[in-house]
């Protein structure tokens, strides 16, 4: 774990990313307080579906990292699939990594694989 990731603990209430931070998501009660801070915001919510055992996943971490600094106005969650079977069952995380993306608690889009161009296309997108 980087610099740039922190436990939810570590992030205000208002779940700024000022600095390119992902929000390393480690219980069911985190994710519910990030998803429940971000239904009422206007922000962009990527949720990144990764796994220790996930080749494709850790090839993707050094793009995710310049992409989270790229784009500041959006938040980023990363959610590890093994840790948390049921937040990825309710996104059909089913194949990763899996990049979904969520505005005001609604599923708007998704990339799936590790597509570092696509996903910064539909942040592009969707950062608005």
């Amino acid at each position: 774990m980087g610099s740039n990731v922190s436990s939810v603990h570590d992030v205000p209430s208002s779940v700024e990313n000022k600095n390119g931070l992902v929000v390393e998501i480690e219980s069911r009660r985190q994710w519910r307080s990030v998803f429940d801070s971000m239904k009422v915001s206007n922000k962009l919510l990527v949720i990144d579906f990764t796994a220790a055992w996930c080749g494709p996943c850790k090839a993707m971490e050094p793009r995710v990292k310049e992409i989270v600094y790229r784009f500041p106005e959006a938040v980023f969650a990363r959610v590890d699939v093994d840790r948390l079977m049921d937040v990825a069952g309710t996104y059909r995380a089913n194949t990763l990594p899996a990049f979904v993306f969520l505005k005001r608690g609604e599923e708007i889009d998704r990339v799936v694989g590790a597509k570092p161009d696509e996903l910064v296309y539909k942040i592009e997108k969707h950062r608005v």
